[in-house]
């Protein structure tokens, strides 16, 4: 073997063993450089930096979930944030920092979202919420054309109850009385025999509500609600009585009693807007009077 053939092959294991040190050492430096999770965390997954970690997970899952089922909603939830990362990745190498510059947008809705919560601080500490049945039908009576149902209504007293329930022929009689001592002992009768029942003769119901408690068939609602007052009918389980003692049509004005939460909400309402709007103003002289506010010439 020639000298030049010694030379070239010490010369060549010394090429490839610095190949081999140079490939390895930038496996190492790949290695060192890639992002690892917080200390401390258990992390998920992983987009580029981004870390889903399994504290993020936590609220995800309702009380009493099966395994399966919560296998299912976290590969679910997993599998969105990943698609989300890479996704937003792509926004980031591609948009330019003009169409990124959301500073002043951030500042606007931190800014609102601020007002907001010292708007029902406020609100929560100084507004009147006390609303009189004299204010209730004030606002009723001035605003009575707005008021127009738009479901039939009724009063009734309406008991359902089972077949071999005792003593029918005394609930029917204490059913149909006016008297005020009878309507206790309806009461009482009904807490202990009733399957369920409503005799709250002040208050309205939506007509197509008592529907789905009682298997009428009503074809023409107002026909049926004229010419109907003590109703009985039957299925293979339950009786069914009910006493209408008032009703009012779809387009009619609609009763005061069934309007007063709804009154009662707009009147708070209201109220809401003249404190919020009466403390910007005294805010706003208070800035102007105590020389915090300068406008200054352009």
């Amino acid at each position: 073997m020639s000298l030049f053939f010694k030379k070239y092959k010490s010369f060549r294991s010394i090429f490839f063993g610095l190949l081999v040190l140079v490939s390895a050492a930038g496996l190492f430096l790949t290695s060192c450089k890639r992002p690892v999770p917080l200390s401390g965390e258990q992390a998920v997954a992983r987009v580029n930096n981004a870390f889903l970690y399994k504290s993020d997970l936590k609220h995800l899952l309702p009380v009493n979930t099966s395994p399966a089922d919560s296998a299912l909603i976290v590969q679910r939830y997993v599998d969105t944030w990943i698609r989300q990362q890479v996704f937003l990745n792509e926004a980031l190498n591609n948009l330019s920092s003009g169409n990124m510059n959301f500073d002043r947008q951030i500042e606007e809705y931190r800014n609102s979202l601020i007002i907001f919560s010292f708007e029902n601080q406020l609100v929560n500490q100084q507004l009147d919420t006390l609303v009189t049945e004299k204010q209730l039908a004030e606002y009723y009576e001035k605003n009575k054309a707005d008021f127009r149902l738009r479901n039939n209504i009724v009063k009734v007293n309406y008991v359902k109850l089972p077949l071999d329930t005792p003593d029918l022929g005394q609930f029917r009689r204490m059913f149909r009385s006016t008297d005020p001592e009878e309507a206790g002992l309806l009461e009482d009768y009904c807490i202990q025999n009733a399957a369920t029942y409503f005799i709250e003769s002040d208050s309205w119901l939506i007509f197509d509500e008592l529907l789905r408690e009682v298997p009428l068939q009503v074809s023409n609602v107002e026909n049926y609600l004229r010419s109907n007052r003590l109703v009985e009918i039957s299925d293979n389980h339950f009786r069914y009585f009910i006493n209408f003692l008032d009703y009012q049509l779809v387009g009619s004005v609609s009763p005061l009693a069934f309007e007063r939460d709804n009154i009662k909400s707009i009147i708070l309402n209201r109220r809401k807007h003249e404190l919020i709007n009466q403390k910007r103003s005294q805010f706003y002289q208070e800035a102007l009077s105590g020389s915090q506010v300068e406008i200054f010439s352009h």
